[in-house]
């Protein structure tokens, strides 16, 4: 069997190295995994310690969803550090914030194409958190990096990495694999159809192959099985003196056999006994890993393992049975649960899956989605023919209002939707639904253009879809063929507004325009996606609003979040405001105060806040070191915003406290300024004492 380069090894040691955010990163931003990695990472590395900086532990895997944060604990001791995400395959852009042991975000973060780092000194030792976001979907890989005194580390000598996880270059491995330092590179070879016998005592004590059937991870021995062909895998295991647990991996592009992202199933207890495991999956040609280690990391000891081939359905006669789709209605079907037959391209669909049909008979806007009954991950992939992954045109996992699903323009054909699942083991009520329009739109949908138009309201969350509206309406961030609707918006007082989509099938802009249509005249103009939104102050006045999609093939459902906030209430608050004496506490009340103020920084969306606020002021008249504290009660969602001016209820805010620390520290110049106490989200109200204590800075 030839070298492998494993996707879990080179992550945490020469992966990490080379993918280092800094004046040494790799030029081709390193989000594949060729196969000339190795060579590349060895260059990095001596490039790497040069400037000070060695791996701290071991790395850690996580996994990325479209639209969802990703949170990956991090223990970090006395020291400075990087803490990095590489991204793995299927992840186009990666974004990372670290906060610390109380959850604040701390630290200087620096992207990179196929990574991102923040650069952060502890203080003192503790668990930090890691919170990463992506574009597309797929595993990454976190690690974190001590410097070490010199150049561009600064910190304290590093604690080495050491062991399997990273780069070990020890003797024979202890699972029972003389030919190599890990098990999840080469692993123990085993013909289809033989056995084994082994002992986990002997494995390795740090896998770092995340089980989805035991307890936690654990030393495991790890067998690699080469199939040819299209079979049903069946293996057997039986451990008479421990409580044992078998994983089956499908082996990665690099020929890594233990990634959690690739498991096709777990047996934890077969036949209600806890030394025997039992596993059937449907396999293609290529390499497996069978793993069998201890529910429990004590749990170790002698097994055996038997496997066998038998025939698979073909996939001919599984596409045969697909039930039809018709436009605008909803179809069922059961996943039997026993495993995968078809694969889509952008996420975990290890599991069953249900087949659906329909025919296009011209080119058309067309939605389609499906769910699985008991909450499984799902991803929803088209094919033009049935049983040829290369004829797959569309997949997502994304969830969009009731369920996963994908908006686009295709031509006229036959098409095979998938609706898949993760867990090979899950039985349940699959779902699908498809819906068509003409390409172009057909306005069979209310508010289409400028003379229909419909009153917007402005406070609260309306959904709407773009699916069959024409597009005739210009808006300057907007393609033009991009399909739109029209809102009428009236102004009385001078006002400032906000929107944001809490879920989008198609990335919608919205544009406010004076006369419709009219981009010459346009206030704004921007994405509504829901981390940034728009934001705009109006005069008194008439507007139009136009939601558009931002290309031609972005179209569909949304849920969007409006909110008007007149200007006045917030200034007369400002000034009435209640003067801080340093050093005296304010006790006071949220509750049923009415809500004047908005948050950038921590309160949530702009458009769904609306908590009752107070507002406070304080005056220095020398440079001084500030320090504000709520404290007391149980009002647990509580902020402060600091801000240098009060005349606007979201602008000028210097700083704001989260929920968890409920403390801000900042030096302030001379000056008169203002502090918010307001809650996050909606009706987040409640009791606190305030304190405010100065010091001068000379």
């Amino acid at each position: 069997m030839s070298p492998r380069t494993p996707f879990r090894r080179v992550a945490s040691s020469l992966f990490a190295l080379a993918l280092f955010a800094g004046p040494f990163a790799l030029a081709n931003g390193c989000a594949s995994r060729g196969p000339d990695l190795a060579s590349r990472m060895g260059t990095a590395r001596a490039n790497y310690e040069s400037v000070g900086y060695a791996p701290f532990g071991p790395s850690e895997t996580g996994k990325v969803e479209e639209g969802k944060d990703s949170r990956v604990a991090v223990k970090l001791k006395e020291g400075c550090f990087l803490v990095v995400a590489f991204a793995g395959d299927g992840i186009k852009t990666i974004e990372a914030t670290l906060n610390d042991p109380a959850g604040k975000p701390v630290g200087e973060v620096k992207k990179q194409e196929g990574q991102v780092s923040v650069k952060q000194c502890v203080a003192e030792a503790g668990t930090y958190t890691l919170v990463v976001k992506g574009t597309g979907g797929g595993a990454f890989i976190v690690q974190p990096y001590l410097g070490a005194g010199k150049g561009e580390g600064g910190g304290p000598t590093p604690t080495p990495c050491e062991g399997p996880d990273c780069d070990d270059p020890g003797g024979p491995d202890p699972g029972g694999n003389p030919g190599g330092t890990d098990d999840c590179q080469t692993g123990i070879d085993l013909s289809p159809g033989g056995s084994a016998k082994g002992n986990s005592k002997k494995a390795s004590t740090n896998t770092s192959v995340h089980w989805s059937c035991a307890a936690s991870d654990g030393p495991a021995v790890i067998y690699r099985v080469h199939i040819e062909g299209r079979h049903k895998l069946v293996v057997d295991m039986t451990a008479p003196s421990f409580d044992a647990v078998m994983g089956l991996y499908r082996a990665a592009s690099d020929g890594w056999l233990c990634d959690s992202v690739n498991e096709l199933e777990c047996s934890d207890d077969s036949e209600g006994n806890t030394g025997k495991g039992h596993i059937e999956a449907i396999v293609d040609t290529g390499d497996y890993g069978i793993m069998v280690g201890g529910y429990e990391p004590n749990d170790k000891g002698d097994f055996e393992i038997k496997t066998r081939l038998e025939d698979a359905p073909s996939l001919s006669t599984i596409c045969s049975g697909a039930h039809s789709l018709v436009s605008g209605t909803k179809s069922t079907d059961l996943i039997a649960g026993d495993g995968s037959n078809f694969r889509a391209s952008c996420g975990n669909s290890e599991g069953g899956e249900s087949l659906f049909k329909f025919d296009l008979k011209q080119r058309s806007r067309v939605r389609v989605g499906g769910k699985v009954a008991g909450g499984s991950n799902v991803v929803v992939s088209l094919r033009t023919r049935c049983d040829d992954a290369t004829s797959e045109v569309a997949c997502s996992g994304t969830w969009h209002i009731d369920g996963v699903s994908w908006t686009g323009i295709r031509d006229a054909g036959n098409y095979t939707l998938f609706v898949d699942s993760s867990d090979p083991a899950l039985t349940g009520t699959a779902e699908a639904m498809m819906d068509i329009a003409a390409d172009g739109g057909d306005g069979a949908v209310e508010s289409d253009s400028c003379t229909s138009a419909k009153a917007l309201q402005t406070s609260g969350t309306f959904n709407f879809d773009t699916l069959h509206a024409k597009a005739d309406t210009k808006a300057s961030c907007a393609s033009d063929g991009a399909a739109d609707l029209v809102y009428k918006l009236d102004v009385k007082v001078k006002s400032r507004i906000f929107f944001s989509a809490t879920e989008d099938e198609g990335r919608h802009v919205v544009a406010i325009q004076k006369a419709c249509g009219d981009t010459k005249g346009e206030l704004s103009c921007d994405l509504v996606a829901q981390s940034k939104g728009v934001d705009a102050t109006l005069d008194p006045g008439s507007y139009f609003v136009i939601v558009k999609g931002k290309g031609k093939d972005d179209f569909g459902r949304a849920k969007m979040s409006v909110k008007l906030r007149e200007l006045g209430p917030a200034q007369a608050a400002c000034k009435a405001a209640t003067k801080l004496v340093a050093g005296t506490a304010v006790k006071d009340s949220t509750k049923d105060a009415p809500d004047r103020f908005a948050s950038q920084g921590c309160g949530g969306q702009i458009a769904q806040q609306s908590s009752g606020d107070k507002v406070y002021q304080f005056t220095l008249k020398e440079k001084s070191k500030v320090n504000l504290q709520l404290k007391g009660g149980t009002f647990y969602n509580a902020i402060m915003s600091l801000r240098s001016d009060c005349s606007d209820p979201t602008r000028n805010e210097i700083v704001c406290s989260n929920t968890y620390s409920k403390t801000i520290d900042r030096e302030l110049d001379p000056g008169t300024y203002y502090v918010v106490v307001d809650g996050y989200g909606v009706k987040s109200e409640g009791d606190f004492n305030l304190e405010l204590t100065t010091k001068p800075v000379k």
